[in-house]
């Protein structure tokens, strides 16, 4: 049997015993079908990042359970005709949560910080080069070509003898 993370987003329509319901199916998918169900964590009612079927809102809900591989499938299946179930995403595998508290976001803004300056130093040597701050041999711009006539057709070695003698 796999562990797996299973995020659903319940419909905003419904009410808080019409969600404990939809959220009891799911549950007893999972253990109908030889599952066994870790943890549920119910996050609340959330913004959406996007509109959904011209929803911006819904109640969002982690799973954690153990599912025999060829059970997935079918309980897949089921969250993707339901009509409580806006979206799903089913993970194989437990990530676990390593949450931050505020001074490691603090901490970490002033490392992002420290590293923004630096790049901006960077980018004004790069500005350098480009306005030609720095001395550049022009014969290396023209390739190793340019310096060597051409054995191959006289006529043209003699070309380029009198252009290079202008």
């Amino acid at each position: 049997m796999n562990e797996y993370e299973l995020v659903s987003i319940i419909h905003p329509r419904l009410n808080a015993d019409e969600t404990t319901a939809a959220i009891a199916t799911v549950e007893g998918q999972i253990v109908s079908n030889g599952g066994e169900l870790l943890s549920t964590d119910v996050w609340g009612r959330r913004r959406l990042a996007y509109p959904i079927n011209h929803l911006l809102e819904g109640t969002y809900v982690l799973m954690t359970f153990r599912l025999a591989p060829d059970k997935a499938p079918v309980l897949e299946a089921l969250l993707r005709i339901s009509e409580q179930v806006l979206r799903h995403l089913l993970v194989r595998g437990i990530i676990p949560f390593q949450g931050h508290d505020r001074r490691d976001r603090d901490r970490d803004d002033r490392d992002r910080d420290d590293r923004d300056d630096r790049g901006r130093d960077r980018d004004e040597r790069d500005d350098r080069d480009e306005r030609g701050d720095r001395d550049r041999d022009d014969r290396d711009d023209r390739g190793p070509m340019a310096s060597a006539p051409s054995d191959a057709d006289p006529e043209m070695a003699e070309a380029e003898a009198a252009v290079a003698a202008e």
